[in-house]
């Protein structure tokens, strides 16, 4: 309960400062996910398990995206059973448009609950996400931080 306490009251100051682009929180790490990919994209399933998320609840998280023009979801060349998650030159310029933004609010969360706190929650969740096969950026954080 406590971990959905904190999620909430760190995700407003996030959503916060990414409103203005049309973007919550929830959609950030899989725009960089699916950045990290590259032009081929990424395979739902493999997003799914990086991010730490249910295939179905990914799809239906996608599909805004997708219709935003964020986010191009095709059939892979190799094999048409997987699909691929592809971000596209818009989503390219939102990503670089909201990494002032995430700055902004990193600083905002570091302000208002201590810098020191936030960097420990972070590398005592890197670690979770870790155990669970998750995506973890190089400093412990979960890739999207």
């Amino acid at each position: 309960m406590r971990a959905r306490q904190a999620s909430r009251a760190l995700g407003r100051v996030f959503d916060e400062a990414l409103r203005p682009l049309g973007l919550q929180l929830s959609q950030l790490p899989l725009l960089c996910a699916a950045a990290m990919a590259g032009e081929g994209g990424a395979p739902i399933a493999a997003l799914a398990r990086g991010l730490v998320i249910d295939p179905t609840t990914l799809t239906r998280n996608i599909r805004p995206l997708e219709r935003a023009g964020l986010l191009h979801v095709a059939r892979s060349p190799h094999d048409r059973r997987t699909r691929l998650v592809v971000l596209t030159r818009s989503g390219e310029r939102t990503l670089e448009r909201a990494f002032p933004s995430w700055q902004r609010a990193v600083k905002e969360a570091n302000r208002t609950f201590g810098e020191a706190r936030i960097r420990e929650v972070r590398a005592q969740l890197g670690g979770i996400v870790t155990a669970v096969g998750g995506f973890v950026g190089a400093d412990g954080g979960r890739a999207g931080d």
